[in-house]
């Protein structure tokens, strides 16, 4: 049996008062007894991108064993003797107990290496690293293949983030909930009457409801419906929140520590450092920053707490005017979730900007605006449309990313900052693709009619957090599909998870520490004012 819903599509919202001609459309979609075909809907193009065959283990997993089996060693091509410059390769396996090779293909590792210093910056202890690259020979073992980029004494360091027992349940639980892991809310006040309702991607989520309000916008690449409230128009004005809390799920015993976060075990082997000799200059041969560069999968290391891009000669400022002297006359457009906000709240910190406070405008979406009238420097940020984890904020305060891409008029002095990923871990990655898409398609809009924009993207950091709604899992992969989603464009790649992954003196966080999101705008200012 299904059930009727009518749709009543609003191309933008208004104010409470304001008058819009809407069209109407039935259509028919699963009752809340269609379960099935309505995740089906999702998981056809869900499970054709992150699903590829492994081998099969014969004994049932255990993760108390595996953790146990599991060591790393130099692999036999590696040298005895270190150089900076040399390549460095360490082998990762387990072996049972008759020395056969584990096959748990599919496992989910992260790879660095550093040097602690004995000097602290600050109360903060700092120290060199850099993230080596991770290769799954599909039979058991993998590869970490690191680049030897400081002279000393280095550490490796090997995590097993997630086996692939853990993976599976992380897969499986998108599956199951492509839709409601996270639900929303759009709240009316009128008068002293507070009414709620539940919004998301998909309306057939909302089961019994008749008649529902469409906010889609196509070109946007974005879809988003709200339950239909009777006697309020779809296009009066609202606030947009989170339900909270989230569904109650659970990753399974023993595959995930508390709150269902990500393992990130230590993995132990020999030998667990090497010394390093003086080499050649890594630093030396390298270029002006400009737009359109190739990022290598290792990008940059820190040396002693600071940066140093392998893509490009990249600024570090000692002073507030060194900041003020690259952006002068600059205006910078930040858009997309909490991670880029921190962009925005920095530069207005070291700056000392004057912020404009925009009316009905809440700080953790914005929009934000602030300016310096001396340097004639001005900072602006707004979170991107729906779906968006967030406390009230207005309604008609959101924008989706490609139009609010589309009214940026460009030029020489502009600068667009995007980065969408942290509220979109929790869909099947067919929802962020179409988002991304639209995205991409409006920066090329851009580029056109104003082919000297810097447009500048950056990616998904590492984080903390419940790994079956918003982990490193699902934000690697959405990064990836993101890095070549605008693969060959003539925009800047900021590596904020390779900046989060190599440093070891803070812990993983979703809005990564102070002289990380510094180094990042460092970056960023490399390509604004290249030395």
């Amino acid at each position: 049996m299904s059930a009727t819903i009518l749709l009543l599509y609003s191309a933008k919202e208004r104010p409470c008062g304001s008058q819009q001609v809407m069209k109407t459309q039935w259509f028919t979609a699963g009752s809340s007894t269609d379960a099935p075909s309505f995740r089906n809907r999702w998981n056809h193009s869900h499970s054709a991108v992150t699903e590829k065959a492994v081998l099969k283990t014969t004994k049932p997993f255990s993760l108390n064993v595996y953790e146990q089996q599991l060591t790393f060693s130099l692999a036999s091509e590696s040298k005895i003797l270190f150089s900076v410059g040399d390549m460095l390769h360490v082998v990762i396996s387990a072996k049972d107990e008759r020395h056969n090779t584990v096959t748990n293909i599919g496992d989910f590792f992260r790879a660095s290496i550093l040097t602690r210093e004995e000097r602290k910056t600050g109360n903060q202890e700092r120290g060199s690293g850099a993230v080596g690259i991770i290769t799954d020979h599909q039979n058991g073992t993998y590869t970490a293949t690191f680049r030897l980029l400081w002279e000393g004494e280095v550490t490796i360091r090997i995590q097993l983030v997630h086996p692939k027992q853990a993976i599976d349940v992380i897969e499986r639980t998108i599956r199951k909930y492509p839709i409601d892991l996270v639900m929303f809310r759009k709240r009316y006040i009128l008068g002293k009457d507070t009414i709620d309702t539940k919004c998301n991607v998909d309306p057939a989520i909302f089961k019994n409801t008749s008649a529902v309000c469409n906010y889609s916008d196509p070109h946007a690449g974005a879809r988003w419906y709200c339950e239909k409230v009777v006697n309020i128009s779809c296009n009066t004005s609202g606030y947009h929140g989170t339900l909270m809390p989230y569904k109650n799920v659970n990753g399974g015993k023993g595959l995930f520590s508390s709150g269902n976060n990500a393992l990130k075990m230590p993995i132990f082997g020999s030998p667990s450092q090497i010394n390093v000799k003086k080499g050649r200059d890594i630093l030396a041969n390298r270029g002006r920053c400009v737009r359109g560069l190739v990022t290598p999968q290792i990008s940059g290391f820190y040396r002693n707490g600071v940066w140093n891009s392998l893509v490009c000669k990249n600024r570090h400022f000692s002073s507030q005017a060194g900041w003020q002297q690259c952006l002068k006359g600059k205006t910078l457009y930040f858009m997309g979730d909490s991670t880029i906000r921190q962009w925005w709240e920095h530069l207005v910190r070291i700056l000392k900007m004057t912020e404009t406070h925009i009316p009905e405008a809440v700080h953790i979406t914005g929009p934000l605006l602030a300016h310096d009238p001396v340097n004639n420097i001005t900072v602006n940020c707004r979170s991107h449309g729906p779906p968006l984890r967030c406390f009230w904020t207005r309604t008609f305060h959101l924008k989706f990313g490609a139009n609010a891409i589309d009214e940026i008029d460009g030029g020489p002095n502009d600068v667009v900052g995007i980065t969408l990923w942290a509220h979109f871990t929790s869909y099947p990655l067919e929802v962020y693709k179409q988002r991304m898409e639209a995205v991409r398609a409006a920066v090329e809009r851009l580029l056109r009619r104003s082919p000297e924009t810097l447009v500048v993207i950056k990616s998904a950091n590492t984080s903390m957090g419940n790994e079956l709604i918003s982990g490193d899992w699902l934000a690697h992969k959405l990064d990836l599909m993101m890095r070549e989603m605008f693969r060959g464009m003539d925009v800047v790649l900021v590596d904020a998870w390779e900046m989060t992954n190599a440093q070891h003196w803070h812990k993983d966080d979703i809005h990564p520490a102070e002289d990380i999101i510094v180094h990042e705008l460092e970056f960023l200012c490399s390509f604004i004012c290249p030395l």
